[in-house]
């Protein structure tokens, strides 16, 4: 585990973000050179200046003598992702220019810190002789349990370098030793350190240091106390949320055993799930929400640095879990008229060997769905396709639920959310392969969904005739709001298979100013801080005042 850790001698290590250690790595208290670190971990200050402090692995060939290429190639692979674009080039040129084999050799870095990989701690200035201006580090095993660092100390004035110090870990990580010695094949200055204290988040996976927050639709509540209205005097068309709600079967007040632990798998639900969909139970699972089921479907099948596929603009949900469960997004944008780009995805397959890609049709945010031919070119490739389904009732298109039969490298996630009016009580479910679920059952909670949950789902499938006329409802309104939002002169609204419609701000009007003016007379629409929809604002179909409500405000703009 990478623990943070100052010491009482002038040996200071703050906590800094680093890559995260392959987790179930078996413990390894003697390090070896076979096992020298490849990779190299940004190191991010207080102002967030990359180019100034970086780390650089040690490539020196009397130290480490095998597969230094290789090496070196995985390094490469982290500078790209680690460092803006600009700055990793600049970097590449630099050391493939003139006298770049010296440099190859060790780069160094900004004397103010300096970087050890794997066991998310910094180097500070007072840790250097005073003549000592630059350090260099590399990290010999950046195993969760066994964590070796070099220290490659430079003298400017003879422009030469000398291995000073080793920081080893003994025994458990609550125990960082910096000992004389004459280790591996250098002569080696150690000096034991003791006294130290730990900091609470040094507990926490490294990686997930940097992972910034979801940033989730806030709550009639919150929303009220900010704008100063009560709740039934707000709009909201920010969240695609189904406003006339659950039908009046999907009452909690006649529960009988609340008290009692929820069935960890759902049987009743499923059944009526196998009813309704015409896919037998076994091929469904049921979740906390198709949120739970996404993050779980990661955590079963991408080792961490694994990658998935992610087509953006589409459900934001996809990076984030792939950020908390250590996973790499490879991104392959969607076409200006925001279809699938099948031919790159193809080359992106065949190239880097993703583990899996998540597809969502309808698409959120911009409502347009995949083509029977596009999936199917998709399924013919080596790759998990997880379909995310959540809007499809509003499409008028039929679930490829039943294709989880024919396909074992296809998974289709469904929602109560939009369809039931149960976003509030967050149950979701899926359909999955035979030889798929099984590992899902076994990794999942036991008691993922709760009694209030599974009672209001079920309710809602008793009564399929409530469920059809607000389907119809939100379909209906969807069509008007669109026709509507055509009129309006700096809207470009784009027709949507959703219960939403995605619309390009134009006419040089800002579109978060938009959002933000419209939320002042409250009026909540949605609005993306992402270089692709910055530019645009999504409303959701809500009812026919809502609607009214929405272009009432827009018409104070022209």
């Amino acid at each position: 585990m990478a623990l943070n850790r100052v010491c009482s001698e002038d040996f200071s290590f703050p906590l800094l973000t680093s890559r995260v250690p392959r987790i179930g790595s078996p413990p390894l208290w003697k390090p070896s050179p076979e096992r020298s670190l490849a990779r190299s971990v940004i190191g991010k200050d207080g102002d967030n200046d990359l180019s100034k402090s970086f780390s650089y692995v040690e490539r020196r060939r009397s130290l480490w003598s095998d597969k230094a290429e290789e090496k070196m190639d995985m390094l490469w692979e982290d500078l790209n992702e680690e460092l803006p674009p600009r700055r990793s080039q600049s970097l590449r040129n630099e050391l493939s220019g003139d006298g770049g084999e010296k440099k190859r050799s060790s780069l160094l870095i900004d004397e103010s810190s300096a970087v050890a990989v794997g066991c998310g701690m910094k180097l500070t200035k007072k840790t250097l002789p005073k003549k000592k201006k630059k350090v260099s580090l590399c990290d010999a095993s950046s195993l969760v349990d066994s964590i070796l660092l070099l220290l490659v100390l430079s003298d400017n004035s003879q422009n030469n370098q000398k291995l000073m110090g080793v920081l080893d870990v003994q025994g458990p990580p609550s125990s960082y030793i910096l000992r004389k010695s004459q280790p591996l094949r250098r002569n080696i200055t150690r000096v034991h350190c003791k006294n130290f204290t730990t900091m609470g988040d040094s507990f926490i996976r490294p990686h997930l240091r940097q992972l910034a927050a979801y940033q989730p639709i806030l709550p009639f509540e919150v929303l009220s106390a900010q704008l100063g209205r009560k709740p039934e005097d707000i709009v909201k068309l920010d969240a695609n949320e189904n406003p006339y709600g659950p039908p009046p079967e999907a009452t909690l007040g006649n529960m009988k055993f609340p008290y009692v632990y929820p069935d960890p798998q759902s049987r009743r639900l499923r059944d009526a799930l196998a009813q309704d969909s015409g896919l037998e139970p076994e091929y469904i699972l049921v979740g906390c929400g198709a949120d739970e089921l996404i993050d779980l479907i990661m955590r079963c099948v991408l080792d961490p640095g694994e990658k998935i596929v992610d087509c953006p603009p589409t459900f934001s949900m996809y990076v984030f879990d792939a950020a908390v469960n250590g996973a790499g997004v490879i991104k392959v944008p969607r076409n200006p008229d925001f279809s699938l780009n099948v031919d790159r995805i193809a080359q992106v397959v065949e190239l880097e060997k993703p583990k899996c890609i998540f597809l969502t049709s309808p698409n959120n945010p911009d409502g347009s769905i995949i083509s029977e031919k596009d999936l199917l070119k998709i399924l013919d490739m080596p790759i998990l396709v997880v379909l995310d389904e959540a809007y499809i009732e509003f499409s008028g298109v039929e679930s490829r639920m039943q294709w989880v039969k024919k396909y074992e490298n296809l998974i289709v996630l469904r929602t109560f959310s939009k369809r039931a009016g149960l976003a509030g009580l967050r149950v979701g479910y899926g359909a999955f392969p035979l030889s798929i679920i099984e590992y899902m059952w076994r990794a999942k909670q036991p008691y993922n969904v709760s009694v209030a949950g599974e009672v209001a789902a079920l309710a809602a499938l008793s009564n399929g005739k409530y469920l059809e006329d607000v389907r119809d409802a939100l379909v209906r309104e969807r069509e008007r709001l669109f026709g509507l939002l055509k009129e309006v002169p700096f809207l470009n609204p784009y027709p949507s298979y959703s219960n939403f419609i995605l619309c390009e701000v134009t006419s040089g009007m800002d579109a978060k100013k938009l959002k933000e003016d419209l939320a002042k007379m409250g009026v909540m629409v949605r609005h993306y801080n992402s270089q692709e929809l910055k530019g645009y604002v999504r409303v959701s179909a809500g009812k026919p005042e809502h609607t009214d409500a929405l272009m009432d405000c827009l018409k104070q703009f022209y």
